[in-house]
């Protein structure tokens, strides 16, 4: 019996660790709450994973590697207007989403795992949500 109460609190510890990235200075992370407008012919798009358990999540645009989101993290990246894939991979899983991103989008995108799921999420929610979830974390250290 008090092997396995012991096993389950390590594994608790570990899936708490598992969820830690790196996290941008906090100059950057209220710079980014400040919801400034995109440069002239970009788009903002805000990822954010409001769970508050979850393993770390890789987010991807086109291909290209913009950082990892832990519990309660956010990033923000300027795309420029047009056609681009979103991914974010958890554990052995990935999913994407195709979106068109107008100059001056503003964009929020939910990205999670949620214990017992095996593949991660990424939808666009409200404004209003995805304000609120930028607000209630801390942004995430992009492109490491």
């Amino acid at each position: 019996m008090y092997r396995s109460i012991v096993a389950v609190l390590l594994l608790t510890l570990a899936g708490c660790q598992a969820s830690t990235v790196a996290m941008a200075p906090p100059g950057q992370n209220a710079a980014g709450q400040q919801f400034t407008p995109p440069p002239a012919g970009m788009g903002a798009v805000y990822f954010f994973n409001p769970a508050t358990a979850s393993p770390i999540l890789n987010v991807n645009v086109d291909g290209l590697y913009i950082g990892q989101l832990g519990t309660q993290t956010w990033m923000r990246a300027e795309l420029a207007a047009g056609h681009h894939v979103l991914r974010c991979r958890g554990g052995n899983s990935g999913n994407s989403r195709w979106v068109n991103i107008a100059p001056g989008d503003m964009r929020f995108f939910d990205v999670q795992m949620l214990p017992g799921q095996h593949i991660c999420s990424i939808r666009e929610t409200d404004p209003g949500i995805g304000r609120a979830g930028v607000l209630g974390g801390n942004r995430a250290l992009q492109g490491q």
